[in-house]
């Protein structure tokens, strides 16, 4: 497994990603092994992921101000 070199940006992004993921891992149960969850599980912790971080990097974005 490689390791991700993260912008700054996207480090800041991380908590809200994982403040997002809480409530679907306290509805799946945490003490699950990823192997023993469904195609559906993953699908909805895929897209809270991806909407999380999308959601969060736009917001830095925006507070972001513009080099030029």
């Amino acid at each position: 497994m490689s390791v991700v070199d993260f912008t700054e940006e996207e480090s800041q992004a991380l908590p809200a990603v994982m403040r997002a993921l809480a409530p679907e891992m306290e509805r799946i149960g945490w003490d699950r092994p990823l192997a023993g969850l469904t195609k559906n599980d993953m699908h909805r912790l895929i897209v809270a992921t991806v909407e999380a971080f999308r959601a969060e990097m736009a917001e830095i974005a925006s507070q972001s101000e513009v080099p030029f």
